[in-house]
């Protein structure tokens, strides 16, 4: 529906049908770090490859031990460049019992920085980010 802007008409849709999303999706976009699995590694951009949308479902082999709610802090991927953040991003990550914090640095590098609990072994680790680049 049309919608009044000062004094003009402005209809939404045609706004939308101009606006060239250019999306993208990739499901190889880096690298399981030693004692890490990558069992599902999902990438969608946008604009240009400018807004980037990431999706990690990475298994760990090893338990991961926190204490009073902090582990350190422990490489579990590598963003191949295309998907690299141009400042660190702090994003949510949880198993489903324990949540924590990852981190996606400049040089691609994802890390665990803090778990409320100890992260046993097998446990899938999974975490959402939203960028601009």
């Amino acid at each position: 529906m049309p919608q009044a802007l000062a004094g003009n008409t402005v209809n939404a849709q045609d706004i939308i049908d101009t606006v060239d999303a250019d999306i993208a999706l990739d499901t190889a976009i880096g690298t399981a770090a030693t004692n890490f699995t990558a069992t599902t590694q999902v990438a969608r951009t946008a604009l240009g490859g400018r807004l980037v949308y990431l999706f990690l479902l990475i298994n760990t082999t090893n338990a991961i031990t926190s204490t009073t709610g902090n582990v350190s802090d422990v490489t579990m991927f590598t963003l191949d460049a295309a998907y690299r953040p141009t400042e660190a991003i702090n994003c949510i990550l949880g198993t489903g019992l324990v949540t924590g914090e990852a981190i996606i640095n400049t040089d691609g590098t994802v890390q665990i920085r803090a778990a409320s609990d100890s992260i046993s072994a097998g446990a899938n680790l999974r975490m959402t980010a939203m960028f601009m680049t």
